[in-house]
């Protein structure tokens, strides 16, 4: 059993990262930059590093805390 105040702090870890994750998604689901210009392969492969990085650290989360994981419906 988690004292109360971790699992807090690990929900509010998760809510954000979960949002990390969304918006990182939705970046690499559009093929234009910020500038309305072709996204370059580079900045492609580092929104998906940073993506695989968001998913471990959920990962860790959900694994140490499963607490965190809010059921849907």
């Amino acid at each position: 059993m988690h004292d109360e105040s971790d699992v807090a702090q690990a929900q509010v870890f998760y809510d954000l990262l979960s949002a990390e994750a969304a918006t990182l998604t939705a970046a690499l689901a559009t093929r234009l930059n910020r500038r309305g210009q072709p996204r370059a392969s580079t900045e492609s492969q580092l929104l998906r590093r940073e993506l695989r990085e968001v998913q471990r650290c959920l990962e860790q989360l959900r694994a140490r805390y499963p607490e965190v994981v809010r059921p849907t419906g």
